[in-house]
């Protein structure tokens, strides 16, 4: 075979495997989602105590309206579509004024209805700012877009509540909410489940998920001290984690850890340093984490309560945590006060939210004919130096960091491999790249809404035991 023949045997054989390697990574970037990325996200704001205006979209600028009432949270319902760059890159639009420049990102291949955070132009009065729009791989169709603006009370001086199923949900959902305000935070479980991080060091099962335990619960009590929260006012319940649906099912007979064996909670309830623990000895049963709840809220009476909505929170030890909380508010027969509701493990793509470390959080994915209820929404902003704090609060959490075969070099290299795929696979999963960001997202309904019937099963979402 002669040289030319060769290069243009080598050329198109290099042409095909690219080809087929792009049509491989196209393919695993879509299905890195659970639902289809061209559908209208579905939300009803009809009912919602918000704002709406129709202002024009003109040359990527936006002007927003003069409005009398002060607004904290807003969003531009548009229709977006992603180019062809857009299939492979998550499509992003940067929002700039004067003084500020912000990132949302869409999914990969996004088209349809979706929505803009624009709650850090939260100005009002007269001039009103104008945003620029600058898109890259997305377009937006319409001209004439809906903006949707809701304001929500003063949080400063409020008295706030974090309910956290595990070590470290307080810090990925709430983070920058609780920082520098009365707060507390309860934590349901010690965390004593999921992955062997330290197999490296503990050979023992039982040992390894023990000794994890311990340290997720010293987390969970010392870690928001890096948010001006006392580990008098940080508690961990030491419920086991993955067993609050046993719990639930069955709900007179005590569970014991999934892996160390462990049947007396003491054993990490003793580790609180705050007196508000109603007990350190009691039974792993579904009542008695209902009476803690029942306790606490009586002597804590928060004004806010923050804790994951359970029908948009895939992770039954998220779901159950609030429908205990519940029953101790019936119980307790308190109607006082507001729900602040997150989700940490969003049931339609653990990549939600989208984009990168930094970019805005905006509403998620929602396609349902009964649109996810609400009262309010608000997205509460998280400037750099804030955010900075929340990396390295979240990096404090032993569960989130490396695990300990970083010792070792043939590891730390697969380490390196593996993010190199998930980046370009559209995997990575990471709670510093989803919730290190320019926000928190809450929705909000008042406490006195759960009584009713209609809207606690809107509320409660689906149990799964597995």
């Amino acid at each position: 075979m002669d040289l030319k023949k060769r290069t243009s045997s080598i050329f198109f054989m290099t042409l095909a495997v690219s080809c087929i390697l792009t049509a491989y990574i196209y393919n695993q970037r879509i299905k890195s989602y659970k639902y289809n990325v061209t559908q209208d996200y579905n939300y009803n704001f009809d009912k919602n105590k918000c704002e709406i205006f129709f202002p024009d979209l003109i040359d990527g600028h936006i002007n927003l309206p003069e409005t009398e009432k002060k607004w904290d949270t807003g969003f531009l319902e548009v229709n977006v579509k992603a180019s062809w760059s857009g299939k492979f890159f998550n499509p992003y639009i940067k929002l700039s004024s004067e003084n500020l420049s912000v990132k949302q990102y869409f999914e990969v291949g996004a088209s349809g209805l979706r929505y803009i955070n624009i709650s850090h132009f939260d100005e009002f009065g007269s001039p009103a700012p104008q945003i620029r729009l600058d898109r890259y791989h997305v377009s937006l169709a319409d001209k004439n877009v809906r903006l949707i603006l809701f304001a929500n009370p003063e949080i400063n001086k409020s008295k706030i509540l974090v309910i956290a199923p595990h070590p470290d949900d307080a810090e990925i959902a709430a983070f920058g909410l609780y920082s520098d305000k009365n707060s507390y935070i309860v934590t349901v479980t010690a965390g004593d489940a999921g992955g062997k991080q330290y197999d490296e060091v503990y050979e023992n099962h039982a040992e390894h998920y023990l000794k994890k335990g311990e340290l997720r619960v010293w987390n969970s009590i010392t870690i928001p001290m890096l948010g001006g929260v006392s580990p008098h006012k940080a508690i961990n319940l030491g419920y086991f984690d993955g067993t609050l649906k046993f719990m639930h099912k069955d709900k007179s007979t005590p569970v014991r850890a999934k892996f160390s064996g462990v049947s007396d909670m003491g054993h990490y309830r003793e580790k609180n340093v705050s007196d508000l623990i109603p007990s350190v000895k009691v039974p792993a049963i579904w009542n008695s984490l209902v009476e803690d709840f029942r306790h606490l809220l009586e002597v804590i009476d928060p004004d806010i309560i923050v804790t994951p909505y359970p029908a948009i929170d895939k992770h039954n030890d998220h779901k159950l945590s609030t429908l205990a909380l519940f029953e101790a508010i019936v119980k307790n027969n308190s109607k006082k006060g507001s729900l602040y509701l997150y989700t940490n493990h969003y049931p339609l793509s653990a990549n939600y939210p989208a984009g990168k470390t930094g970019s805005l959080i905006s509403l998620p994915p929602f396609f349902d004919e009964s649109p996810v209820f609400f009262q309010s929404i608000y997205s509460y902003n998280l400037p750099v130096s804030k955010q900075k704090d929340k990396l390295f609060a979240l990096d404090a959490m032993n569960d989130l960091r490396m695990d300990t075969e970083w010792r070792f070099g043939f590891s730390l290299f697969k380490r390196a491999i593996l993010q190199v795929l998930n980046n370009t696979l559209n995997r990575d999963r990471s709670y510093f790249r989803r919730s290190v960001r320019a926000n928190e997202l809450f929705f909000i309904m008042k406490v006195k809404d759960i009584y009713d019937s209609e809207i606690f099963e809107k509320l409660k979402g689906e149990i799964k035991i597995l």
